[in-house]
């Protein structure tokens, strides 16, 4: 082998050894620094992000230990921070960690508790208000005009009766006969259809009807009930309010807008006489009030728009 070929197979070697060594010296750079620049730059993005999202103070605290620690951990790789100082660190970012991680927890549940608290208000207001729509309806069928204050709407609930149409057995399916006719309506009109249920009845009253035979069994009558033990005291009520959670209901606390712990009192107007479109006088009322806590103003009825009764919940 001559003395040029030799010096090739050196010359080549020590090439390929360069190579080698930079190879090697990149990896371990890479391994040695990747983390700490990918916290960096983590840091650095949070940080931008917080600030032009205007994000709270725990996301840009979260971000500020972010930054730190990639700084650090950059300090550490290249040998300029001593162990003991990371330690130290490393103590002080794991308490801040564990007192933001308890801070978020309470924020996340005080958050949630507020949301269940104004659904739950919501809900009861509607229901309440819903129910206070039902009882003046009928308070106004009785009396011709709705209840101008609580202490009135509060007795009727206990004390009113509202009318309850019982119904036994069916009308007899058949015409009416001429002598049926003739006792209800004295002409000679056709008996081609079916008497009607108010036919039935009425026949069901005469007492010196011949074919009263046919309609034993048959009863229509209406007689007055309890308000109160009639609808609110109903199982379907009952469990519709349990369903709901909105708790039991109490007549005398209808009056009061809910969780402001009797404080504040639904303002109830009403109108015995409101001029309608056709010139005609009728009565209207309206109940509206403000929510706590979320300063939600809801309502019910209308005081320039006789017998109107829609509830501001109605259009959400």
């Amino acid at each position: 082998m001559t003395v040029s070929r030799i010096e090739k197979i050196v010359d080549l070697l020590h090439y390929k050894s360069k190579e080698i060594i930079m190879t090697n010296n990149f990896s371990v750079l890479f391994k040695k620094y990747s983390v700490p620049v990918l916290l960096l730059i983590l840091g650095i993005a949070l940080l931008i992000v917080g600030v032009t999202k205007d994000q709270g103070a725990m996301f840009m605290l979260s971000s500020v230990l972010m930054f730190v620690a990639g700084g650090l951990s950059l300090l550490y790789s290249s040998g300029k921070m001593k162990t003991l100082f990371l330690v130290i660190f490393g103590v002080l970012a794991g308490a801040a960690g564990i007192v933001m991680l308890s801070i978020s927890w309470t924020q996340v549940s005080d958050e949630i508790a507020t949301q269940e608290r104004n659904g739950l208000l919501e809900k009861t207001a509607k229901q309440n208000l819903e129910d206070v729509i039902y009882i003046q309806k009928e308070y106004q069928e009785k009396n011709g005009v709705y209840a101008s204050s609580w202490d009135e709407v509060t007795d009727f609930v206990m004390n009113g009766t509202v009318d309850y149409v019982f119904s036994e057995g069916s009308a007899p399916s058949r015409p009416m006969k001429r002598e049926e006719s003739k006792f209800l309506y004295n002409d000679n009109r056709p008996l081609d259809n079916n008497m009607s249920d108010v036919e039935a009845y009425l026949l069901s009253k005469w007492v010196e009807n011949p074919n009263k035979a046919d309609y034993a069994g048959f009863r229509r009558d209406t007689t007055q009930v309890s308000l109160y033990k009639t609808k609110f005291q109903s199982r379907s009520y009952l469990e519709a309010r349990k369903l709901s959670g909105v708790g039991t209901f109490y007549p005398d606390s209808l009056r009061y807008i809910p969780m402001t712990k009797g404080k504040e009192v639904w303002l109830l107007e009403a109108n015995d006489s409101l001029m309608a479109s056709d010139s005609t006088f009728a009565p209207a009322i309206k109940v509206s009030g403000t929510l706590p806590f979320i300063n939600k103003k809801m309502y019910f009825g209308s005081l320039t728009s006789p017998n109107e009764l829609g509830g501001s919940w109605e259009n959400e």
